[in-house]
């Protein structure tokens, strides 16, 4: 693309004052700025003058604009505003004068107290991205900034795709990210996950901890076959003071296979912090609308175990024995007695319910589904495309017809509408995906009808094509700069 000088100083919109260039990807450059209506001290990220010219470049900067500024978390660096000054798109966001974790890395061994407490800020705001329906999908030491006060905080969701609504931007061929930090089904063309990012945290922890990226190479190519195949060097061996379990716990998230890493950036959060995962063993997790009963593994009584029930050195015949005691003859005490008369009771209830809320032949349960349908229409309304009010006004039909016992007929001929539509841009390609697989919940729904229209990146493209260096844009067939701010 060729160097380019970095912006001249000057005022845009009549209130940004640009000073300095802070850092420069292969999308945009990063100043420092003044607002002189508010009088503070701001970042100002301006879009090259080489890509501006490109429609995609552009629609994903202002997809960038959108994302973050509908973020509000102590742990996202905050969009103040965003605008064009003589056709310069630029986005104003919150300066932070301290460093990196990058930076951090850098400089040595990292104290694993703190990294904890770093690991749980950003997995706090990835929980708020992730509940808003983004994911981030670059998360990386460089985007992650160290504020004067302690704070963590995440920044560049300038590739954040929208989980429901929005242009799929993998549906172009593109792939998009930092190679060391990729998920192996992201390098394989599989589209960016919330778990895909709980895998980019992990190997940020790792780094940190080992001062060593887990996958390595002279190559971005290099790099993507190492995390396709190689395994990495444990990280107990490669950090030997490092906490066993903490170490477990960011091993986990880099499993190579999705299902295998925690299900959610809360989750993630509590092993890393020592206390378990948050789904299965948390009491205070709220089900999804509707599915209570569904999994009754899911279900926890707080009082109806004490944590000295799982100790065999606790005995005695005593009804005020902890649940789960033996008496000293080897008889069950009456506690436990009671304890297993009442949880059998309460799984035989769990039972007639769930029975209750099944849709007719189909095994799902009608309430939760009904109230999933409603949501989705609802998020679908605008942002999904030209017929995003289309669609959810067909969704909640659908919706109305579910709780009633039907729905199939009506739901496999919008699916088969929407992949018509998709095919003509008029709804986006991610909204039909999270259709089909909703509604392929309905008993004789074929989710097949809705005709992935996705083209895979293919880890042989990526080898032809890819720029060699590890930073910036993974873009087979595109070259784009270095630089961590993109």
């Amino acid at each position: 693309m060729g160097a380019e000088a970095p912006l001249a100083p000057r005022i845009l919109a009549a209130r940004y004052r640009v000073g300095a260039l802070l850092g420069r990807g292969g999308m945009a450059e990063v100043y420092d700025g003044y607002d002189e209506r508010l009088h503070r001290s701001v970042a100002v990220k301006v879009l090259r003058p080489g890509v501006a010219a490109d429609p995609e470049v552009r629609n994903r900067f202002e997809i960038e604009a959108r994302s973050a500024a509908g973020l509000s978390h102590p742990n996202v660096v905050a969009v103040f505003d965003t605008g064009e000054d003589e056709g310069t798109p630029f986005i104003v966001m919150e300066r932070l004068p301290g460093e990196t974790l990058a930076d951090r890395v850098a400089a040595g061994p990292i104290d694993q107290g703190w990294l904890r407490k770093v690991a749980g800020d950003v997995l706090g705001a990835l929980g708020a991205a992730h509940a808003a329906g983004l994911v981030h999908r670059d998360v990386k030491p460089g985007n992650i900034l160290l504020a004067d006060d302690g704070c963590a905080k995440v920044a560049d969701f300038g590739i954040a795709k929208s989980l429901e609504v929005g242009s799929d931007l993998t549906g172009t061929g593109l792939l998009f990210g930092t190679p060391a930090y990729l998920a192996p089904e992201r390098l394989q063309g599989h589209p960016a996950t919330e778990r895909s990012d709980l895998y980019a945290v992990g190997v940020v922890l790792y780094e940190a901890l080992a001062g060593a990226k887990p996958f390595d190479g002279p190559t971005p190519v290099a790099v993507a076959d190492a995390v396709l195949h190689a395994a990495p060097v444990p990280l107990t061996q490669a950090r030997p003071d490092v906490d066993p379990g903490f170490a477990a716990a960011v091993e986990r998230s880099m499993s190579r296979d999705p299902a295998a890493r925690p299900g959610s950036a809360r989750e993630m959060a509590r092993a890393l912090a020592g206390r378990g995962a948050a789904m299965g063993n948390d009491p205070t997790v709220p089900l999804p609308a509707g599915r209570a009963g569904h999994d009754a593994t899911l279900i926890a009584a707080p009082g109806l175990v004490s944590p000295a029930a799982a100790d065999p050195s606790v005995v005695g015949g005593d009804a005020s024995a902890p649940l789960g005691a033996m008496a000293s003859d080897g008889r069950m005490s009456p506690a436990m007695r009671v304890a297993l008369v009442g949880a059998g009771m309460l799984l035989v209830v769990l039972v007639v319910l769930g029975l209750a809320g099944r849709v007719s032949g189909g095994g799902t349960h009608r309430a939760g589904l009904v109230a999933d349908i409603r949501q989705l229409a609802a998020r679908l309304k605008t942002g999904a495309g030209p017929l995003g009010p289309e669609v959810s006004a067909r969704l909640d039909k659908i919706g109305d017809e579910v709780k009633a016992g039907g729905g199939a007929d009506e739901a496999n001929g919008l699916l088969a509408d929407a992949a018509g539509w998709v095919q003509q841009g008029q709804l986006s390609a991610t909204a039909t995906r999270e259709m089909a697989t909703l509604l392929g919940r309905i008993d004789g729904v074929d989710p097949s009808l809705a005709t992935p229209t996705t083209v895979v990146t293919t880890t042989t493209a990526v080898a032809a094509d890819a720029q060699q260096g590890e930073e910036g844009d993974f873009v087979p067939g595109k070259k784009r700069g270095k630089g961590h701010q993109d």
